[in-house]
């Protein structure tokens, strides 16, 4: 049956007598070749096959949540693709929703109604643990997608400077056709800092709950030798006891509005009339140490309560920039277990967009 079509070996099987015995072979080929994908994705939501009318069938499809990492061993078919979760047990391929698929789905779903425009918020759980590799702590940088300088320079940035450039009371939000906001997927890789390296960066991310200031303090004040604090900038005058780039950088406030503007911050605010905020050099003055320099960003009190409100729609959308999130009470467990986070980010390779490692 050697090059016959399925209707001429149907035919011989129909007219053959007596017992007739199969032999499959499997395609090895083609196995080996879905093995050694290097396709890998991080998912931006969450995915329930038996929830999807759409699927071809329920019971092929690969649920996930956001967060899970995919590896993908076919794109053949521009609607549903073949993958396997890093880490699962069964290693066999099932149906995911493509790129394009998904976003046409959410396109209509937005189209009538029953899918928000997509809307940038910060994220700001209990406690978050982000990090970023330093090579990219530029205001430019030649990586595709790489951060720079004014992409990060609004971590602090106020809720009330963001309602200025929002659009005015009855203006009509037009989203463009031709870009997506739309958080499905994103091409990760496994990045471990090579002994050549400079550390990473460390961001903390939460609320004024959280005592961040108070956790950062104590990690380096344990370690400083390994840990540093980036010297923050303010527009408020020195006072008597303070040294000049020891407590703080000294400017004027139309010096650090024109450092704002030309993304030399990582993040800023607004306390007492006065502006504080850490540079992109301060940090960079610390890796150039060899040392891990830590940040912590924090809103302000009034704004907490705005973004309490919208806490459900600020982890949908910047979720998947959190490494780690922490919840403790007790600062005395809170510390050990991010020194052990700290740690573990270090020596442990870590998922991070391909971008980040590309040259």
């Amino acid at each position: 049956i050697t090059h016959k079509r399925p209707d001429e070996i149907s035919q011989i099987l129909s007219q053959s007598q007596g017992s007739i015995t199969l032999k499959i072979i499997p395609a090895v080929v083609e196995e080996d070749k879905l093995k050694e994908s290097r396709v890998y994705l991080r998912a931006l939501f969450d995915y329930t096959p038996f929830d999807d009318k759409a699927t071809p069938c329920q019971e092929a499809g690969l649920p996930f949540k956001r967060g899970d990492i995919l590896q993908v061993v076919s794109q053949e078919d521009t609607t549903w693709w073949q993958a396997k979760k890093v880490g699962d047990c069964n290693l066999r391929a099932a149906l995911i929703p493509s790129t394009q698929f998904q976003e046409r789905r959410l396109r209509y779903r937005m189209k009538m109604g029953s899918f928000p425009y997509p809307q940038h918020q910060p994220l700001l759980p209990p406690l978050a643990l982000s990090s970023l590799p330093a090579c990219h702590l530029t205001e430019d940088c030649d990586s595709d997608g790489a951060l720079n300088g004014k992409d990060i320079a609004s971590l602090r940035r106020s809720f009330r400077l963001k309602k200025d450039r929002q659009s005015a009371p009855g203006e009509a939000h037009t989203p463009d056709a031709n870009h997506t906001d739309f958080l499905i997927y994103e091409e990760v890789t496994q990045y471990l800092p090579r002994p050549s390296e400079r550390p990473r960066l460390i961001v903390l991310i939460g609320s004024l709950g959280a005592r961040i200031t108070e956790l950062k303090q104590k990690v380096i004040a344990e370690n400083p030798r390994h840990y540093g604090l980036a010297v923050p900038h303010t527009t408020r005058a020195r006072k008597c006891h303070e040294r000049e780039g020891v407590e703080y950088h000294f400017i004027t406030k139309a010096a650090f509005e024109a450092d704002i503007q030309n993304g030399k911050f990582i993040e800023y605010g607004e306390y007492k009339d006065n502006l504080y905020g850490t540079s992109l050099e301060s940090i960079n003055r610390v890796l150039d140490q060899n040392k891990v320099c830590l940040v912590d960003v924090q809103p302000e009190e009034e704004d907490l309560q705005e973004m309490n409100q919208s806490a459900e729609r600020m982890e949908e959308c910047y979720g998947h920039w959190v490494d780690y999130v922490l919840v403790r009470e007790d600062p005395v467990s809170a510390l050990a277990e991010l020194q052990v986070v700290l740690e573990r980010v270090q020596m442990e390779p870590q998922w991070v967009p391909v971008s980040w490692v590309r040259s």
